[in-house]
């Protein structure tokens, strides 16, 4: 009797480690930015290209093969532009319409820390395909960004600038996202990958700032963010 309850207590174990499996997403996403300025001194509020590219750890919480933690890292490149005001050294700052013609184009890199859960309608290991939402947290870092202003098209600044989060995280540089998917999963059952596409919407806890002595006080920008992936889980 003994004997054959170590061998059911060790199935029992074994059967647990196979059910607390870890997979590796990788993914790419092209990106919507939903930018917003101060509207008292932007308009014309345009996106740039943007892309993500984002790797996961999956970790399976159930049994079951329902419910999932991810953890990883995302690097996003994005931008904006949008006509302001721009004053000369020793100029008189005149908040007037037609002075509210230059372009600023501004470019940023940013790496993001993803903590998510997922739930999946069916059990992934014996479905050729599974339907899931997920949502959670991800801290945001700031690495560098990069900003142009001209007016009809000659260029009169071209410089890295130091963007600021308005309602920082630890520091100047960190923020959050709250985000919110869903996404379909194909399922290679024999070798225990798929592939997957994904739809996620990401809003910005904080707003973006600069400060130099040609720009308007209060420049500051929304970005909130919808992401169309596409990847694979190994």
């Amino acid at each position: 009797m003994l004997v054959n309850g170590q061998t059911n207590e060790g199935k029992a174990l074994r059967g647990n480690r196979r059910n607390l499996t870890v997979k590796t997403r990788i993914g790419i996403s092209p990106v919507i930015g939903i930018y917003s300025p101060n509207k008292h001194i932007a308009t014309g509020t345009r996106q740039k290209m943007a892309f993500c590219f984002s790797i996961k750890e999956e970790i399976t919480l159930s049994k079951r093969h329902r419910d999932f933690l991810w953890i990883g890292a995302e690097y996003m490149f994005h931008g904006v532009n949008f006509k302001s005001y721009y004053f000369y050294a020793d100029s008189l700052q005149l908040y007037t319409s037609d002075r509210e013609r230059f372009t600023y184009d501004i470019t940023m890199h940013e790496i993001d820390f993803p903590i998510q859960l997922k739930h999946s309608f069916t059990n992934e290991t014996n479905s050729l395909s599974s339907f899931y939402i997920f949502g959670g947290y991800c801290y945001r870092w700031l690495l560098a960004s990069h900003l142009t202003v001209s007016e009809n098209g000659n260029e009169m600044i071209n410089q890295s600038e130091k963007l600021t989060f308005k309602n920082p995280a630890f520091s100047s540089s960190n923020s959050s996202f709250l985000n919110l998917g869903i996404g379909i999963q194909k399922n290679n059952l024999k070798k225990k990958r798929a592939v997957f596409a994904e739809l996620q919407f990401k809003y910005a806890l904080s707003p973006l700032q600069f400060s130099e002595s040609f720009t308007p006080s209060s420049m500051y920008f929304n970005g909130h963010f919808i992401y169309i992936t596409v990847g694979f889980k190994i």
